[in-house]
């Protein structure tokens, strides 16, 4: 219940208004109206109306595959429940999709700490309100990136799974470590199918926890080195096998389960853009150094991708958890663990400005997939949240002995937490005025981690001084519910400015009234609008029936962005998510004003009207009209379309084609997932078959 009231908060503005969009405050485009929901209202009506599986869409650029395209979400089983099926309006399922995915991110993130960790109650709410409320996947979901937001939730019940599976493997419970290797394979590849970079880095975390506890003392035992040379090999040898072979399975179960999304993408990489990125392409959002100091400095309302605040009272409390680590012997393995992964996804996240990336871009190969290196920041937010609960366990553990804080040095530093913060707050008041909101919130939750660190303890004293029972002050009840209450305000405080609600109204009005008069035109005969300004949106578009020529999508035909490249007046160029390209981050209204767009390429596609944000003139063109802010003009040139065509090509009118799509990649992907599932399933009845009566099933 806590993570369901939690998560209502976080999309309170929603809440309010249901069917709603979320929406990033200020902004005119988000990604949920750009791709998710023309996606998913696509997706609907292939399936209810046409009554066939969606495998290619002939809604933008001219065509594309959809089966085969991750943006999709087709192979997510949550989405069939929230999107797909009619008996919800689709604003209401995307949000009750968001409501419920953030949930999963602090009930699994809990889970992961009370059972794979072994954390109490206190450090595993605290871990779990650090991720599940986390800034930077606030960000991505106001900027809807819907796939991203529901895949967050997956990466802690992954690394339980294998905890889990590696724990069972050192107790020789054989059975047990390949039933968690198999969940989590399947999450895994539910995962994937959601979003491909995150379960990317879920796989880098996973393999970097199989390196750390083959290669750290965690593996060891006492009297190992009296034996002789031969024993300790056999027994490493051994051991090694309980912690690699769930991973093994966990990978082959997540290859056969999520075939059906990765053989068919496979297939048609090597025929989109994205084969050619350069390495500027894929190190695009490059996180700046200085945004660093965003991992104590809130940027209120800042950019998804730059988004690193992880707060000022987590970051605190993982410095207590890291040093609980090294304080305890066999637990460094996991310290290795976190903070690899901490420093390893910060110096990534960098892209450019690190050079790490840049020196993978030339050893690891494929590394373009994980294009925009900043989301790499979710390693870090785990990282970080799961040292943050670990610390607010040491201080329980440590109240009444004086440990955490005996050193001078230590004392010193609380010291210096606690009063630097708030005097720069301050005399920034006298100085300047009013300080900004991050500035005034890291000037009072700093000073209060810093007394919650330094209280901790002294409870038992404060306790016998007092007089009080222990059972009316318990540990739990004081440090956990203080530091629960402190992360979750520090991360309200910055949540609240990363979405807005958005009525459908406002959304849809954008080009509305010009796709309204271009529809009403397509009911005559068929044929394809061009918008070299993105003046008819794709959820408009796709809301009116229309078919467009340009678009926004990720994944490109080559040769049919070759070809509309060059209609629209432009050489080909570098890899962009836009067709006709725009530069990153430019005003779409205004790169392509002035170049004449040719009227004959574009005839051959079957456009026959131009829809920009600013007339169209040159020769076959024939200005129509102006409708609101957007200008039409007629294609003289434009050849009519046929009233239905073959799925899967795109033809010109003279006969050429440009590319014609055999879906074979899609039935064998399905066919392998099928196989598997299957063979997951009569395993599992086998199983429960063969399992002696009374025996309880593992939890």
């Amino acid at each position: 219940m806590t993570f369901v009231i939690l998560a209502v908060a976080l999309l309170w503005p929603v809440v309010q208004h249901p069917n709603w969009w979320i929406w990033p405050p200020g902004a005119e485009h988000s990604d949920l109206a750009v791709t998710h929901w023309p996606n998913a209202h696509f997706t609907r009506r292939a399936l209810w109306d046409d009554g066939v599986f969606p495998l290619w869409r002939p809604t933008i650029m001219s065509g594309t595959p959809f089966a085969a395209n991750p943006l999709a979400g087709l192979y997510y089983p949550p989405n069939w429940l929230f999107l797909f099926l009619p008996w919800l309006p689709l604003e209401a399922g995307f949000n009750l999709s968001a409501l419920v995915h953030l949930w999963l991110a602090g009930a699994a993130m809990y889970a992961l700490m009370r059972r794979g960790l072994g954390a109490g109650m206190g450090g595993a709410l605290v871990a779990a309100v650090a991720y599940q409320a986390s800034p930077k996947l606030l960000a991505h979901l106001g900027a809807g990136h819907v796939g991203w937001a529901q895949a967050w939730g997956w990466l802690p019940v992954v690394m339980l799974c294998w905890l889990k599976a590696h724990a069972a493997g050192n107790t020789q419970q054989a059975t047990h470590s390949t039933h968690y290797a198999i969940l989590a394979g399947a999450a895994l590849a539910a995962q994937f199918c959601a979003d491909v970079r995150m379960a990317a880095y879920t796989l880098i975390a996973g393999a970097w926890l199989l390196l750390t506890q083959c290669l750290t003392p965690a593996i060891r035992c006492q009297g190992l080195d009296a034996q002789p040379p031969f024993h300790r090999l056999r027994f490493r040898l051994r051991t090694w096998s309980f912690v690699i072979c769930p991973f093994v399975i966990s990978v082959v179960v997540f290859l056969g389960l999520s075939a059906c999304q990765w053989l068919p993408l496979l297939a048609l990489l090597p025929e989109t853009t994205r084969s050619l990125m350069t390495l500027a392409d894929a190190a695009a959002w490059s996180l700046p150094w200085r945004y660093l100091v965003g991992l104590v400095l809130a940027n209120h309302g800042g950019f998804h991708e730059w988004m690193t605040y992880a707060g000022a009272s987590t970051m605190a409390l993982a410095g207590v958890g890291l040093w609980t680590y090294r304080r305890e012997r066999e637990k460094r393995w996991q310290l290795v663990w976190l903070a690899g992964l901490l420093i390893g996804a910060i110096w990534f996240s960098l892209g450019e400005n690190g050079g790490l990336f840049r020196l993978l871009w030339h050893v690891v190969p494929g590394l373009g997939m994980l294009r925009v290196p900043p989301r790499a920041w979710v390693l870090v937010v785990f990282a970080t949240a799961v040292l943050a609960g670990l610390g607010t366990e040491d201080l329980r553990r440590q109240s009444g002995q004086g440990t955490t804080c005996r050193k001078r040095w230590g004392r010193a530093l609380l010291l210096a937490m606690g009063t630097f913060p708030a005097m720069l707050a301050a005399g920034y008041w006298i100085v300047v005025g009013a300080p900004p909101l991050n500035l005034a919130m890291f000037g009072v939750i700093a000073p209060l981690t810093a007394g919650l660190i330094g209280f901790g303890p002294h409870v038992s004293e404060i306790q016998i001084g007092t007089n009080l029972k222990p059972e009316t002050m318990k540990l739990e009840t004081i440090l956990g519910v203080a530091a629960v209450l402190l992360v979750a305000v520090d991360l309200l405080v910055v949540d609240g400015t990363l979405i807005q609600a958005q009525p459908p109204e406002a959304v849809f009005a954008a080009g509305r009234e010009a796709a309204t008069w271009l529809a009403g035109q397509a009911q005559r005969d068929r044929f394809r609008v061009y918008s070299p300004s993105y003046s008819i949106p794709q959820h408009v578009a796709e809301l009116c029936g229309l078919e467009l020529a340009d678009g926004v999508d990720p994944p490109q035909l080559r040769v049919y962005a070759d070809y509309l490249t060059r209609a629209a007046g432009l050489e080909p160029q570098e890899y962009s998510v836009t067709l006709p390209p725009f530069p990153e981050g430019a005003d779409p209204r205004t790169p392509l004003a002035g170049i004449a767009p040719d009227a004959e390429m574009l005839g051959l596609l079957g456009v026959r009207y131009a829809a920009s944000a600013y007339p169209i003139t040159g020769h076959g063109w024939e200005p129509v009209g102006q409708f609101g802010e957007v200008h039409i003009a007629e294609n003289n040139r434009g050849r009519p379309l046929p009233e239905s065509s073959p799925a899967g090509r795109i033809a010109l009118a003279d006969g050429t084609t440009l590319f014609q799509y055999e879906p074979w990649a899609v039935y064998a992907g399905w066919g392998i997932s099928g196989a598997a599932a299957a063979g997951l399933l009569i395993s599992r009845s086998r199983r429960r078959r063969d399992r002696p009566k009374g025996q309880m099933p593992i939890a």
